[in-house]
């Protein structure tokens, strides 16, 4: 009996370790999470600002009608 006891504490204790480990790398995890998604919104602005200059710049260029004149 003191056998499976002590067969089953040392399972516990692995568990418990396994879930501590889980846990540290899911905190790892969250901030890797945290930067990548902080690096997608800055570079969503830059193209959306490039966006708006390009657009910009294409309305600046002559028409047809100025060419033609």
């Amino acid at each position: 009996m003191d056998t499976e006891f002590e067969q089953l504490e040392g399972r516990v204790g692995a568990l418990i370790a396994r879930v501590r480990e889980l846990d540290e790398q899911n905190e790892r995890m969250a901030a890797v999470l945290a930067e990548v998604l902080k690096e997608n919104a800055e570079l969503k602005f830059l193209v959306e600002e490039t966006r708006s200059r390009v657009a910009d710049l294409i309305g600046r260029l002559p028409g047809e009608a100025e060419e033609t004149a």
